[in-house]
């Protein structure tokens, strides 16, 4: 019996399942792909994970018979984003690649859309979480499928006895353990949060948040421009930053900087050092975060050395020149 040519669709349709990355047949041409497909994904930090990945799409071409060329791209450096950009503007590329974040909505207008595929996705497994499916519609209608490939669903971790013992906050009588969530949990608000981290530290215990330049530092703002009802693009794509709603965001987050940076000083008058700390990630652990090999990491890091911008002493670095490294990433 003569096999059907397998295209993008039916790849989609045969491999989707639900989570907080997705998937698209971003820049199709006029020609399909028949026998072969050719994959761009994330590359996983998780050691193993690249390769389980693997395994699993190669069960599945086995299966149906298919060629299946993976590239796994690095997110350092937004190469993965740059890489998105590239293929949209070139209109040729890969024939399934990932996205993350808010990647689909960016490309939307380039990326062929999936309702179809995803009808049966949905039939077949139910409904997913609201928040993936925000991320994976554009107007409507489905650009991508989501898939097992990585969760950004992200919590947070806390002394609930330190909260109740000092804040007054009991975050268990307000989320009990397999029940919905209480009246009480209306008053866990930002501007609640903020007063119970005062008065921890004033207890002599730390509270922090990430601050940063990656991704993973600041996912929490998106949550906290939510809570607020601030919206820096509205759902048409129109710019909407000049607003109330946003300049209270904006205003929290000024006071909740202001906040860790006076916990940062008095760790400092405590006797920690700003420019000296012990580096508990191995080089090999840092090649793996970073995307680089440890031959590299270490040459980095003894021309760091030659240049008098750091010491380091076993595990102990001393940040000679602070300045200078902060002009190296801009």
């Amino acid at each position: 019996m003569q096999r059907k040519p397998f295209t993008r669709r039916r790849f989609m349709a045969t491999s989707a399942a639900v989570s907080a990355s997705m998937i698209a047949a971003p820049f199709v041409r006029s020609s399909r792909a028949a026998g072969s497909l050719t994959i761009g994904m994330w590359d996983h930090w998780v050691p193993g994970a690249n390769d389980m990945q693997s395994a699993i799409i190669k069960e599945w071409a086995d299966a149906e018979k298919v060629d299946v060329k993976i590239d796994y791209i690095t997110s350092q450096g937004n190469k993965l984003m740059l890489t998105l950009a590239a293929e949209e503007l070139a209109k040729s590329g890969h024939d399934i690649m990932e996205f993350t974040n808010w990647e689909a909505a960016q490309h939307a207008t380039s990326l062929e859309p999936t309702d179809d595929v995803m009808k049966q996705v949905l039939e077949r497994n139910g409904p997913i979480d609201p928040s993936v499916e925000y991320l994976a519609k554009w107007n409507g209608a489905w650009v991508t499928v989501p898939m097992t490939r990585g969760s950004l669903l992200m919590s947070v971790c806390s002394r609930f006895d330190l909260l109740k013992e000092h804040a007054g906050i009991d975050l268990q009588a307000m989320y009990p353990a397999g029940k919905d969530a209480t009246a009480e949990a209306d008053k866990w608000t930002w501007e609640a949060l903020l007063v119970a981290a005062e008065k921890l530290q004033k207890a002599g215990f730390a509270f922090g948040i990430p601050l940063g330049v990656t991704t993973d530092s600041v996912l929490w703002t998106g949550g906290m421009f939510k809570a607020f009802g601030a919206d820096l693009i509205d759902a048409k794509g129109n710019v909407t930053a000049k607003s109330d709603a946003v300049r209270q965001a904006v205003d929290y987050g000024k006071r909740l900087a202001a906040f860790l940076l006076s916990l940062s000083r008095r760790y400092q008058r405590l006797g920690s050092a700003a420019n000296r700390f012990v580096l508990h990630m191995t080089r090999e652990e840092i090649g793996s975060y970073l995307g680089l090999t440890i031959e590299t990491v270490s040459r980095v890091l003894s021309r760091f050395q030659r240049e008098g911008l750091i010491g380091v002493r076993q595990r102990e670095v001393d940040l000679k020149n602070a300045g200078s490294l902060r002009d190296m990433v801009g």
